[in-house]
């Protein structure tokens, strides 16, 4: 694993809510919309490959040794632990794979907000949806970020 990429995993965490998405999320949130992109993921039993500016890169599912702090039990907001990292450049695919197309939708309260609200979708239904942010789940405004969004998706 790169320098650069032990980097970028410290900096931005993942956070899950256990609200779900109302049928209408995308027309809720239609005016927060900063970036809509599709990828194609490529999986295999040796992790994930997917293109990144016209590169292949492959990727490995990585999960931290130690514990991070968890919040509340009660609290709705849940960091990941779980990250892809970046593993090296293959110069080919492995003969079994399967590929998916999945269309990622990145949405922002405001441009300057260092959380984001991400939606991943595949065959147009939701894959998977979480927060990004490089703050801390005990911080004031990623909390209050995270709850303006889930009023705007009541």
């Amino acid at each position: 694993m790169g320098l650069n990429s032990f980097s970028e995993l410290l900096l931005i965490m993942k956070y899950y809510t256990c609200n779900g998405l109302p049928t209408n999320w995308s027309h809720k949130l239609n005016n927060k919309l900063i970036e809509s992109k599709n990828e194609q993921w490529i999986l295999t039993q040796d992790g994930l490959y997917k293109y990144v500016n016209d590169i292949l890169q492959k990727f490995k599912l990585w999960l931290p040794s130690e514990e991070s702090p968890q919040p509340d039990t009660q609290s709705i907001i849940k960091p990941s632990n779980l990250h892809w990292v970046k593993f090296n450049t293959p110069y080919n695919i492995p003969l079994r794979h399967t590929i998916l197309d999945i269309k990622i939708s990145n949405y922002k309260l405001h441009p300057k907000s260092v959380t984001t609200f991400i939606v991943e979708e595949l065959n147009d239904i939701v894959h998977d949806y979480y927060f990004e942010s490089t703050e801390a789940i005990d911080n004031h405004s990623l909390l209050e970020d995270i709850n303006s969004f889930l009023s705007l998706l009541k």
